[in-house]
């Protein structure tokens, strides 16, 4: 029987960085009602750490090493054990193993949030990735509750027979109201510290330098167009395992002068802000919470046509979806889409407005309704 008073939740999550899965749950903490929640994260050290001690959200600090990093489960269960929530909720791969190995055998309601698996999704190896479905089809029976977040994640899970439908709820990622406008100042600040002039035409993405994210089909599709659109500069706002391969095709493709590296930023609008178009070419996307930040910069957006994008985006409505792997086909709309203002300033508008289907209230109300219904 659980204990009077708030719920008391662990929230598991092994990667700090300031990415898809660790900014969904930071807008989910931030928000969430701290009358009737007690939460505390457990995650390893990074960025999401600084973002949870500005928050005065309590966390432990746990590196996770790798999905069987038995340390790392060791350290979660004595923390499981001494502080005895009524609920752990473990947030991607890594942390959905550590987390429910670590809990096996307590008497917790267990939810799962799968931000990455999509029928797209591949790992390289396929025995690895073969054995990683196998994993996630056997911690599913020790777990309450499946948050998918998009209906094309839900699809995946009941497709492969990982868990049941009557297990599992879509909860779209949500995204909160700018606080403030951005300043003309702060947008010039990023121009002038990446050199980007007001000749400059910026077409830009967000997100980690990984093979899902694709980020070098974008890179080929910018070498094809700046022979009709000299003025086109590339923005990259991110970084990852992938950089090295990215600096070598873009020196190969003569464009070194033409696509500026910013690294991470805890703070992506201004540089949204000074983007004509924002692309997602990913090969696999879950969701793309990045969408709705330039949505929210009301800038225009191509992506790709996987995942659950499409329940994002309604061609030729609120964007433009495109075929992955694509680079040709891409050039060719990139350009259509830099010659139509008409079209550009319809995008964006619609954008906008698409907002309120994924707002963080909704995301942080559904979440709730899921944590309560566990004790019913």
């Amino acid at each position: 029987m659980r204990k009077l008073g708030k719920i008391s939740i662990f929230e598991i999550i092994a990667d700090s960085s300031l990415t898809g899965a660790p900014r969904h749950l930071l807008t989910l903490l931030s928000g969430i009602n701290s009358h009737r929640f007690n939460v505390t994260v457990i995650a390893p050290p990074g960025s999401l750490i600084e973002q949870l001690k500005k928050r005065k959200i309590p966390f432990f600090q746990v590196p996770m090493r790798g999905r069987a990093d038995m340390a790392a489960i060791s350290a979660v269960t004595k923390l499981l054990k001494k502080y005895d929530p009524d609920i752990i909720h473990t947030h991607g791969q890594r942390a959905g193993l550590i987390g429910r190995m670590a809990s096996k055998g307590m008497p917790f309601k267990r939810v799962h949030t799968e931000h990455t698996y999509t029928h797209e999704f591949k790992l390289a190896n396929p025995l690895l990735h073969w054995t990683h479905l196998r994993v996630m089809r056997m911690l599913d029976g020790g777990t309450d509750k499946v948050i998918a977040v998009s209906n094309a994640v839900r699809k995946f899970l009941i497709d492969s027979k990982i868990s049941k439908p009557e297990k599992i709820v879509t909860i779209y990622n949500g995204i909160t109201p700018l606080a403030r406008k951005i300043t003309q100042d702060e947008i010039q600040a990023f121009k002038d510290k990446f050199n980007i002039t007001s000749d400059d035409i910026v077409i830009g993405t967000v997100g980690s330098f990984n093979t899902a994210k694709d980020t070098a089909t974008l890179v080929k599709a910018v070498a094809r167009m700046v022979k009709k659109w000299p003025k086109v500069k590339l923005v990259l706002v991110g970084k990852g395992p992938l950089k090295f391969k990215l600096e070598k095709l873009i020196k190969s493709s003569g464009l070194e002068d033409r696509v500026v590296f910013t690294g991470s930023m805890g703070n992506v609008l201004p540089a949204l802000k000074t983007f004509r178009i924002f692309v997602l070419p990913s090969l696999s996307e879950a969701f793309g919470i990045t969408i709705l930040e330039a949505m929210k910069a009301e800038i225009p957006v191509v992506a790709t046509r996987v995942g659950g994008i499409p329940e994002i985006i309604t061609q030729n409505h609120n964007g433009l979806l495109v075929e992955p792997k694509d680079s040709k086909k891409l050039a060719g709309v990139l350009m259509k889409l830099l010659n139509d203002r008409k079209l550009q300033t319809k995008l964006a508008k619609n954008g906008a407005n698409t907002l309120s289907k994924f707002s963080a209230d909704r995301m942080i109300d559904h979440t709730e309704e899921i944590y309560t219904s566990l004790f019913k």
